[in-house]
């Protein structure tokens, strides 16, 4: 009883957290937002109080900028594992519990036929797919100690079924790959650490090897992204467009904006921002950067007219209406182009752990603050001033850890 306890023990905690984690990106944009982060919150928050772990919890990848960069583009098609990782595990779920209903004993049919342990395979596929979608550094660490409990649990699977069914199991397994065909994994491992003993030490050595290899891999990743963002450099002031386009353009808006006084005390040394969001007013992912409230376009209300009633009142309704929105975005991709009525610049103040100013060239640097200041809003086509506003300091979800490209 004693082997069977500790792999079971081992995955309902890493589950749990990894459960955590990864439905955040569902839960964040629902009504249950204030609830989960009631609970999730303190964690992010506890990570980016130190300045050890606050790197934990950024971003490897973009999630509010877009960029149009092939390489950046294909590792973001990559997301859609999320979902065919799922579908599969379902499916595998199907011959395994059929053969237990019918008690068939050992199932050798349908995926199992070709390995021996499909579900934790498709998990992982999902797993990998959720990664890229929500890309924090603490989802690497979580995917990559998820893959090592996957083979500790289907390892403890076989030792309970060479028990119940000995010499029939052990035929299966000598026919059968473990998680691929070929075992790759198997190879790898006998060929580079296959001398070290004993095989525990081994295992954990392959674990931090594939960690540390993973956290470099995302590093890099992140770097590669920051360098193709390409921000406008103007009075001190990184202007960074959410969506591709003209440097000129983006200095114009910042001139058109530059007219209003409050900008004075931001520009001025030692004050205020370095970094400036533009976006449109009411862009989706507004809410990651600044509580103020987006102002919806025409196009946008004709597309999505329940979306008013949704905003105005979040906590009723359930899931229904907002699912309701998704729908009908999803149905309008590709045969819709968005106009927008308003030009939104939020100034940021980027600040060090010591709460100083940090240089606009090292702005996306990890382990900083990030906080927005001043809201400016202008009409798309005039370039009018429409509304200046001081923020709240916060964004939609108090001061946790968001993307910020």
């Amino acid at each position: 009883m004693v082997r069977t306890r500790s792999p079971q023990w081992l995955l309902a905690a890493t589950s749990i957290a990894y459960l955590l984690i990864g439905i955040e990106i569902i839960i964040m944009i629902s009504p249950f937002a204030l609830y989960f982060y009631a609970v999730y919150g303190p964690i992010l928050n506890f990570l980016a109080s130190f300045q050890l772990t606050r790197w934990t919890t950024e971003f490897f990848l973009p999630h509010m900028v877009f960029l149009d960069n092939s390489l950046i583009l294909f590792i973001s098609y990559l997301q859609v594992f999320l979902v065919i990782g799922l579908v599969l595990f379902l499916s595998a779920a199907i011959p395994l519990y059929w053969g237990r209903f019918t008690k068939k004993g050992v199932v050798q049919f349908s995926f199992y036929s070709k390995i021996r342990h499909p579900q934790y395979l498709f998990l992982a596929i999902s797993g990998f797919g959720l990664m890229l979608y929500w890309p924090r550094f603490i989802i690497v660490f979580m995917y990559i100690t998820m893959l090592f409990v996957y083979y500790f649990l289907a390892r403890n699977e076989e030792w309970r079924m060479q028990i119940e069914q000995p010499a029939l199991y052990e035929s299966y397994m000598a026919q059968t790959p473990m998680f691929l065909p070929g075992e790759p994994g198997g190879a790898a491992y006998r060929l580079f650490f296959g001398w070290i003993t004993p095989r525990w030490v081994g295992l954990l050595t392959v674990y931090f090897v594939t960690l540390a290899g993973a956290m470099l891999l995302a590093m890099g990743i992140r770097m590669y992204t920051i360098s193709h963002i390409h921000p406008v450099y103007q009075e001190g002031l990184a202007l960074v467009s959410v969506f591709p386009r003209p440097p000129e353009e983006i200095r114009d808006l910042y001139r058109k904006a530059r007219i209003v006084k409050e900008v004075d005390a931001l520009v001025a040394i030692q004050k205020g921002a370095n970094l400036v969001y533009v976006m449109p007013g009411d862009f989706f992912l507004n809410a990651l950067v600044t509580d103020e409230d987006r102002r919806f376009s025409d196009d946008m209300l004709e597309r999505f007219p329940e979306i008013i009633e949704w905003h105005q009142h979040k906590f009723n309704g359930g899931l229904g209406r907002f699912f309701k929105i998704f729908y009908n975005f999803v149905s309008s991709l590709g045969s819709v182009h968005t106009n927008y009525d308003v030009e939104r610049l939020i100034f940021v103040r980027v600040t060090d752990a010591q709460n100083r100013l940090v240089p606009s060239q090292e702005v996306f640097e990890m382990g900083l603050q990030r906080t927005p200041v001043l809201l400016i809003d202008l009409d798309a086509t005039t370039h009018e001033v429409m509304a200046v506003l001081w923020t709240s300091e916060k964004h939609k979800w108090g001061k946790m850890p968001m993307p910020t490209f």
